[in-house]
């Protein structure tokens, strides 16, 4: 069954929820009642055993041997209900789960379709660069990070922004032979075995993100460490280092192209202003 649900889907999931919700109190209550006719039953079974002592009557033995058979057929429905109850408790719980699932499935779509949107919203290239910042730090949960771009004409990786990276003030300019420029040539994201991700920061990274571009790699985003509240990474970070590889890959290069413009633009137009003068 896919995940997704409409809008007439999910009404008729909480109106499911309800009803075992009712059905769930209806059965306590029975349950209640039960459990007070039962002890009724017993003290008067414990009445009619003293008077049958006393009086050595048939007819009250007779009585209480009926009355013992109608505590047991209680007890029997007694578990009958308990069992249904047992079941309907297990499935409102599978509803539950499953409800929550969706929730945070729900939120994580939301986040990243707001991520996309601001990714795309700007042709300035401060305001892309810390859009991205803001996914790493807030939707991956990345401590120390940064952000690299291949400068063609030197061959290298140069950092454009970072954050946290205290041990890293040397390796603004990163070269061929460098370990996260090699990842960023191979145009798969990396990520470091599960059991070796921390939350503190380190020399080589817990994950490299390329930045593509069609069959053109434009740089790479390199996280050292998480914060202090995330163990590992999720389904979720996965589907956010597509995301990053892609849309900041395009944003990114889309910005800095119209910066460029702009440069130029003015250098003409001031060129062009000095030749009027």
């Amino acid at each position: 069954m896919s995940d997704k649900q409409t809008p007439a889907s999910a009404d008729r999931f909480l109106e499911l929820f309800e009803e075992g919700k009712r059905f769930t109190q209806e059965l306590l209550k029975e349950n209640e009642k039960l459990r007070f006719i039962i002890a009724k039953l017993r003290d008067e079974k414990t009445d009619l055993e003293q008077q049958l002592q006393v009086n050595n009557n048939p007819t009250l033995a007779e009585k209480t041997q009926n009355l013992e058979n109608i505590v047991t057929q209680l007890r029997d429905e007694l578990e009958i209900i308990r069992k249904q109850f047992n079941s309907v408790e297990g499935e409102n719980r599978k509803f539950a789960e499953r409800y929550l699932r969706l929730e945070r499935q729900n939120s994580d779509l939301l986040s990243m379709y707001v991520a996309t949107y601001r990714l795309h919203s700007t042709l300035d290239f401060s305001e892309v660069v810390n859009t991205v910042k803001e996914i790493i730090i807030n939707l991956i949960g990345s401590e120390a990070f940064g952000i690299y771009l291949f400068d063609e004409n030197q061959q290298n990786l140069t950092l454009i922004a970072s954050e946290g990276l205290e041990k890293h003030k040397n390796n603004e300019t990163l070269e061929l032979d460098n370990n996260i420029t090699k990842i960023a040539l191979t145009r798969k994201i990396w990520v470091t075995p599960a059991e070796k991700v921390t939350k503190t920061q380190t020399e080589q990274p817990i994950a490299a993100i390329p930045l593509k571009i069609d069959q053109r790699t434009i740089g790479v985003i390199a996280l050292f460490s998480l914060l202090s509240q995330k163990d590992a990474f999720g389904s979720v970070d996965y589907e956010l280092f597509e995301l990053l590889g892609g849309h900041a890959a395009t944003a990114l290069y889309v910005a800095n192209l119209y910066a460029l413009s702009e440069r130029k633009r003015n250098t003409l137009e001031g060129f062009i202003g000095l030749l009027k003068s």
